[in-house]
Formats: C-alpha cells, structure tokens, sequence
C-alpha cells in the first residue's frame, strides 16, 4: 500500500512540531533552575528555599506551557472548521484536528491540576474558545475542541463533565456547540457536538445532552438522554 507525500509529511509533522513546541516550553524552567543551582549550590539558604524555588518553577513552566502551545496553534491556523470529513492524513482538517489535540491536550489536562479557574480560561481563549466572563471550570472537567465551544457569563461546568465539538463514526463529524450564559452544568455531565444550551439552564449530574440538542432557557434537564424536570430559578 503506497502513501502519498502529503501524507508522509504530515505523519512527520504530527512528530515534529509538538517536539519543538515542548522543547520551547520547556527551556525557561530549565535555564531559571539551572541558575539558581548554580549560583546557590551547596549553600544551605538554597535548601531553605527550594520548596519555593521549585513552585515557582512549576509556574514558570505552566506559562511557558500556555504561550508556546498557543503560538504553535495560532502560527499554523490550526483551528479547525465544522463539517463532515474522512478520518485520513489526506483530509487536510483532520490532520488539522490532530496536531491542535496533541499540541493542546497535555497542556489543558497539566493546568487541571490547579484549581484555578481563570487561568484554564484564559489559555482556552487563546486557542480559540469564546469562553465568557465569570466562567468556572471545576477539577477535572474536559473541554475538548476548544475552537468550536462557547460558554456563555456565569457559567459552571462541574468536575468530570465533558463538552465536546467532535464525534468520530464513519467519519468525523465538527459541530459547535454552546452553553448560554449563568448554566450549571452537573458533575460528570455530558455534552455533545451540536448542542445548544441556552441561557439559565442546569443540566443534572451524569446527565447525557445527546447530539444536536436545543434546551430550553431557564428549564432544569437531567437524565440519559436528558429530559426537561422542572423550571430553573
């Protein structure tokens, strides 16, 4: 079986741009912690302070992390569109689609350690969600394709819930989806591509909001799938 060029390619690439973008990443914690050894070594203030040296360390590579990942995506136009395509290296958004997850996922899952909504957002913005303000994403939740979410002021997704914009049958179907604004979306909750939740709402704990779904504003839904139960205050 022979594989074209453009393909060979992009396999290479799928390789070779996330090595640059986490290399890049990863020089500013290198340098700053190979300063600080350097010029406290053996000293005992050093180890007074290392605990403090190493949170901030964390941190330093935490943004280096964000900014290198999101340049890499935004130099390359690796947001992709909505639509209907072949799960093949050919298929130029899948390939797409491909390289933003790689290049964006170990980043987002990195910066759910740290129950920290604001920054979460902000690096999701920077890749292309439109994510509003007063956002709060719990521990843990998912937000996969970034580039065709949005969520509205106010909203709470719970831990563990997952939105999605992608599902992959024959072939690979990309929908936006959105979430209104002041929505709580429950624990462990499951969004999928093609929904549309409209303002006020609160989607049930474990609940699933099947594909191409419109809720209601100011309605309660819980259940799999989910079902209107009541009317939200």
């Amino acid at each position: 079986m022979k594989i074209s060029l453009v393909v060979a390619i992009r396999v290479i690439l799928l390789f070779i741009i996330p090595i640059i973008t986490y290399g890049i990443a990863l020089l500013p914690p290198t340098i700053f912690l190979y300063f600080v050894i350097k010029t406290f070594l053996l000293q005992p203030l050093l180890l007074l302070l290392l605990p403090f040296i190493l949170m901030l360390d964390y941190f330093i590579l935490l943004f280096s992390l964000i900014f290198s990942s999101a340049f890499f995506i935004n130099v390359f136009h690796l947001k992709y569109e909505e639509g209907i395509y072949e799960q093949n290296l050919k298929e130029k958004m899948y390939f797409k689609y491909n390289l933003y997850f790689i290049l964006y996922y170990p980043v987002y899952r990195i910066l759910n350690f740290i129950v920290y909504p604001p920054l979460k957002s902000f690096y999701l913005r920077l890749i292309g969600a439109k994510i509003g303000r007063r956002v709060f994403l719990s521990l843990n939740e998912i937000i996969f394709d970034p580039c065709l979410i949005e969520i509205g002021d106010g909203t709470m997704i719970g831990t563990r819930a997952m939105v999605l914009a992608h599902i992959g049958e024959e072939k690979l179907t990309l929908k936006k989806t959105k979430i209104g604004k002041n929505c709580i979306i429950g624990t462990e909750a499951l969004i999928m591509p093609g929904v549309v939740i409209e303002d006020n709402i609160a989607v049930g704990a474990k609940s699933l909001v099947p594909k191409n779904a419109i809720l209601k504003k100011g309605k309660i839904y819980a259940g799999i799938p989910v079902k209107e139960i009541g009317e939200k205050d």
